[in-house]
């Protein structure tokens, strides 16, 4: 393996047994790559710590389409931020719930607010902002969810 470094890591046997449950039910293949995944997620909440870092990525939600006045004030909300948002699709999912994905571009804080404004509606079921920064191949996700 040319450019990796070998590293060793000491875990608790409880620890570890539960670190290999969950790797096995996401289905990676070694404990190597999972914590290589562990590593790039928390070097990427690192950087989500500057809200005006330029970053890039999607805004996935899924809404009741027959909540009153919703539909309005979702589209308000978006072109409020027209200079963030470079897309949109939508989609029916069944007769009363649809699924929106938009993508955007813009400052961290900036569009943290617009999917937490998204978000907090009555009538939206699930919001996530799912997020990459333009300077790095780092990918976070922040999660509005409500049950």
């Amino acid at each position: 393996m040319d450019g990796v470094t070998r590293i060793g890591v000491s875990l608790e046997p409880e620890l570890l047994a539960e670190f290999d449950r969950v790797i096995d039910k996401k289905g990676y293949v070694s404990r190597s790559e999972a914590i290589r995944d562990l590593v790039r997620d928390s070097l990427a909440e690192t950087e989500w710590k500057n809200e005006d870092e330029n970053m890039c990525g999607v805004i996935v939600m899924v809404y009741d389409h027959e909540a009153t006045g919703l539909s309005e004030k979702l589209t308000v909300i978006q072109h409020s931020a027209l200079a963030h948002i470079s897309a949109s699709m939508h989609m029916h999912l069944d007769h009363g719930r649809c699924m929106e994905v938009i993508t955007l571009e813009g400052a961290l804080g900036e569009l943290k607010t617009l999917a937490n404004d998204m978000g907090s509606l009555k009538g939206v079921l699930r919001c996530k902002l799912t997020m990459a920064s333009k300077s790095s191949a780092h990918i976070h996700h922040v999660g509005v969810r409500k049950d």
